[in-house]
């Protein structure tokens, strides 16, 4: 008894002096908006580059600076950011400096003497300086703001180093608010899951393949990762997602009927046909080096599915086969694939990589519903019954979910040729469990509505609300023609569509176009978050699947 009192008395002093320490970092450190001076910075950009800036008492306010220089930079364009609240900030340590900005919201303010530099959002966004400050190696994030660059701006305006700013400055955050004039100030208001039609849908996804179809070069090779700011790529490349945007160039070529669009999907596939497919032991496969995965070779075979399913080219009939019977001869006994294969021992690697298994089982069904070989139906059902049974039967998997987007899709692919009730139930409980993890208005002060995450310091992914909503629209489709509740029903629409919503206002299309070296060549692009403008084709493709796929649904 004494040891339980004095262990609540403990708990006490600790909540106590926790709450304390709370008010105090609150009182010192939480932004003011009355305290806030309330100035407006103007910014001349051209290029995506700032050519010239100035702080003034009102939007619409352009003194002699910033009239010059729109009028010697062609295209120019000008923005406004009011500076609406304004609190001081650490800068010690490093790890608490970066983390004291609301990414995408906050800005650097920096008082040296009688002078002020402003770094305002739209400059750190240009210089794609957020989610770039705090490494966190075992989640494979970063967070916070890139605070040398964000020193070495104001330090610039200053004309000074950044080591007197450290020295002699003083440092404040402020919440700054874009405000749009002229033909910007009249656009349509932000989608919204109430608002959103199915037009806005349709226009979303042929943006997003557009700009896909664009970076298509003329031997098929997609432009892989873009940033978005600069128009610049760099290097790298990934056969499972040239395919899976294969899959999707061709899903929205069906969709708009678009010859470019078309063009585009069958270079794309003709580039996996001649340049990726090899032989693994007495099989085709698809990958260059001489251990091969199996992700490769199933996202391959839904963008050939999809490309004769389609009509875009029927030749395409005679490459499934051999891909699929590779995909069958990875799998297990029990149901689970062997994701890699080493071509100069002629045998499958037992290793599971994320998604893979999922990605068989979909594409073993596709090629089944297709071309109705019996093989591949068994395989795909053996697959997902595994991957929703023995694959979770382990300790505290009632308590983790893994990205399980494929999976649902496989589920729901296979549901009118061999439903699985224990699969259905799988994912509705997946995607319950997802459905508390989407942000709603209010829990973070980023427009994130319909996004994924497990709060408010870590910017949310799109790639998430993308792909979780592929499953969503699968599970969706099965859920109906299983007859569960209405409810249900009711509350995965209302999930759907607060994701298709999220990516829709993301979509860089038409965005910032100011903050844009080249606003038309990255137009329709779905970027990574909010705040991380890199551009890979996967963003694109599992938006706009999902896109897609929720146009095709049935009432």
């Amino acid at each position: 008894m004494t040891t339980a009192r004095t262990l609540w008395r403990w708990l006490a002093i600790w909540v106590g002096a926790t709450a304390a320490g709370c008010a105090v970092v609150h009182s010192v450190f939480a932004l003011d908006a009355g305290g806030a001076s309330h100035e407006v910075v103007a910014s001349v950009w051209s290029a995506g580059q700032l050519v010239a800036q100035a702080v003034v008492a009102n939007v619409g306010d352009v003194p002699p600076t910033l009239e010059a220089a729109l009028a010697s930079h062609t295209g120019s364009s000008l923005a406004y950011e009011r500076v609406v609240a304004e609190g001081p900030v650490l800068t010690k340590p490093e790890a608490a400096f970066a983390l004291s900005f609301v990414q995408g919201r906050d800005g650097l303010c920096v008082h040296l003497g009688d002078r002020t530099a402003y770094v305002t959002p739209d400059e750190l966004l240009a210089r794609q300086a957020y989610d770039k400050g705090v490494d966190v190696p075992s989640l494979q994030l970063t967070i916070g703001l890139d605070t040398p660059v964000a020193l070495a701006i104001a330090a610039d305006k200053l004309g000074v180093s950044v080591r007197d700013l450290l020295d002699h400055a003083t440092f404040h955050r402020f919440r700054a608010e874009r405000v749009l004039v002229g033909a910007a100030a009249s656009a349509p208001p932000p989608v919204t899951a109430d608002s959103m039609t199915d037009e806005d849908i349709r226009a979303a996804a042929l943006a997003a393949a557009g700009y896909l179809a664009r970076g298509v070069d003329p031997h098929g090779r997609f432009r892989y990762l873009v940033d978005a700011p600069t128009n610049r790529s760099f290097d790298g490349y990934d056969w499972p997602r040239h395919a899976g945007a294969t899959y999707f160039l061709a899903q929205a070529a069906a969709l708009s009927g678009n010859p470019v669009i078309a063009q585009a999907a069958l270079r794309a596939a003709a580039y996996l046909r001649d340049h990726a497919t090899g032989d693994c032991g007495g099989h085709r496969c698809i990958g260059d080096g001489n251990v091969v995965d199996v992700g490769s070779t199933a996202l391959t075979v839904l963008a050939d599915v999809e490309v004769v399913r389609t009509g875009l080219d029927p030749s395409y009939r005679a490459a499934i086969p051999p891909l699929a019977a590779f995909l069958r001869s990875q799998q297990r006994p029990d149901g689970e694939f062997m994701h890699e294969y080493d071509r100069a021992a002629r045998r499958p690697i037992d290793v599971q990589l994320l998604y893979y298994s999922g990605e068989a089982a979909l594409a073993l069904s596709r090629a089944n519903a297709l071309l109705g070989n019996p093989l591949d139906l068994d395989a795909a059902t053996r697959a997902v019954a595994h991957l929703v049974g023995p694959g979770w039967s382990f300790f505290g998997s009632r308590y983790y979910w893994g990205e399980e987007h494929w999976t649902c899709q496989a589920m729901g692919d296979l549901w009118s040729r061999a439903p699985d009730r224990r699969a259905l139930d799988f994912c509705l409980g997946w995607q319950d469990f997802t459905r508390k993890l989407q942000y709603r208005i209010g829990d973070t002060l980023l427009d994130a509505e319909g996004a994924f995450g497990v709060g408010p310091v870590v910017t949310p992914r799109l790639t998430p609300a993308g792909s979780r909503t592929e499953a969503a629209v699968a599970t969706l489709e099965a859920a109906r023609a299983a007859g569960v509740a209405p409810s249900e029903i009711a509350e995965l629409d209302a999930q759907i569509r607060r994701s298709l919503a999220l990516l829709i206002r993301q979509q860089l299309h038409p965005g910032p176009k100011y903050l844009f070296a080249d606003p038309a060549a990255i137009d329709g692009a779905i970027p990574g978050s909010p705040v991380d403008w890199q551009l890979r084709i996967d963003y694109d493709q599992h938006a706009g699947s999902a896109m897609v796929r929720y146009l095709q649904r049935s009432h």
